[in-house]
């Protein structure tokens, strides 16, 4: 009857032993795909416009200024928790950090689904970034200038959410000023 006993508690240990460690597994695999989570949910029209319409509504229905609204949404719609109150490159950053989120200043090491920060409007990497965007993949493999990107700037883009943006350099669109790359997050 003790050999019973045992053999019973061992096997119970043992499937709480894998039971733990599956569920580490899951939570560890779940948090080094969130980027690519983030990429395979914009990839949709239709998410990108939920997103897009979720953000400026949050913004009184103004798209201008509302690239945070538009990264938050984004990341709420991943199950990356976000105050709807963050509403400026600055607290974003900080829920990043707070979270566990790395920077990385290196625009080669981007991958699709990584949020990016800009310079500051005077071009300086060490201002606030006057702009957030989720990266989605180089318009030509091995060339780190021009990127697909998703913010909330489609008015300047042809109505796209999902568009081109010089990523390297300082750009104009349609007469506006878009400024180059400063760092990435990602988890």
């Amino acid at each position: 009857m003790k050999k019973v006993g045992l053999t019973i508690t061992t096997i119970m240990v043992a499937i709480l032993a894998i039971m733990v460690i599956n569920k580490t597994l899951m939570f560890k695999h779940g948090d080094s795909d969130i980027s690519n989570r983030i990429y395979r949910y914009m990839k949709s029209g239709r998410n990108q416009r939920k997103v897009f319409k979720d953000a400026i509504a949050l913004n009184d229905n103004n798209s201008s200024n509302a690239c945070v609204y538009f990264v938050a949404e984004v990341l709420r719609k991943n199950d990356i928790s976000v105050a709807k109150e963050t509403a400026n490159t600055t607290q974003l950053i900080n829920v990043l950090k707070n979270r566990g989120w790395k920077k990385d200043n290196n625009y080669k090491n981007l991958n699709p689904g990584d949020i990016v920060f800009t310079t500051d409007s005077l071009g300086n990497k060490n201002g606030v970034p006057s702009h957030a965007y989720v990266f989605m993949g180089w318009v030509n493999e091995g060339s780190y200038d021009y990127a697909y990107i998703c913010d909330n700037q489609a008015r300047d883009y042809k109505n796209k959410i999902y568009h081109i943006r010089n990523i390297k350099n300082r750009d104009t669109v349609n007469g506006i000023s878009k400024d180059a790359f400063s760092f990435f997050m990602k988890f």
